[in-house]
């Protein structure tokens, strides 16, 4: 069973976040005419902050739909993650991509929404929910040689914490995300989880505290 309304969702979501980037390139450049800032500060302005995440990714994949006697532990993963992090006071918006695959199965995301990040004692803390589209592939097919895939929208709900170890870095400890995706005519439920590394790139900002 397709998700009837997901297929237009990642289109609007996709044109959501380029509207917010353009936003928020637009509202941080300044034209140099009218520009009163010191020069020293305008040289060491480096645009927007950018966050790239990249680590090592376990997805529990629903596959007792697809004929499984179980589900699927798929523990051969990576998820990378590019985000704009604040836009406006710790709301941003992010794009993921993931990859699980065993001797049985490989599963893609490729996800985009909203996320909001905030900081507690010194931990930065987030939650996002992501719209997009999954692929699965089923790899062992009896006798045939065939390998059938399949196209389907998907929806991401989770967080995770990540603490920082300077300036530029942070470790992601855990992102755990619920994931709905439509494959060979079913929904399958999934639970993926993620740990790894976070680089921050252009002007870096504080997200709200409590």
């Amino acid at each position: 069973m397709h998700f009837p309304r997901l297929s237009a969702l990642p289109v609007k979501t996709a044109l959501l976040a380029i509207a917010l980037f353009g936003f928020c390139v637009s509202s941080s450049a300044q034209n140099p005419a009218q520009n009163s800032t010191p020069a020293s500060v305008q040289n060491s302005y480096r645009g927007p902050e950018v966050n790239i995440f990249a680590g090592y990714s376990f997805l529990r994949y629903d596959s007792v739909p697809l004929g499984f006697s179980d589900k699927l532990n798929l523990t051969q993963g990576g998820n990378v993650e590019v985000s704009l992090p604040n836009l406006y006071q710790g709301l941003g918006v992010v794009a993921d991509f993931s990859g699980h695959w065993s001797d049985q199965l490989k599963s893609f995301n490729f996800l985009i929404g909203p996320q909001y990040r905030f900081e507690v004692k010194g931990i930065d803390l987030f939650g996002h929910v992501l719209m997009g589209k999954s692929r699965s592939r089923l790899l062992q097919v009896g006798n045939s040689l065939l390998q059938p895939s399949s196209l389907g929208g998907a929806v991401a709900l989770g967080g995770g914490a990540d603490i920082p170890i300077g300036k530029r870095f942070s470790i992601r400890v855990i992102q755990a995300d619920y994931l709905i995706n439509s494959a060979f005519g079913d929904r399958l439920h999934n639970v993926r989880y993620s740990s790894g590394l976070v680089i921050d790139f252009g002007k870096k900002s504080s997200p709200p505290s409590f």
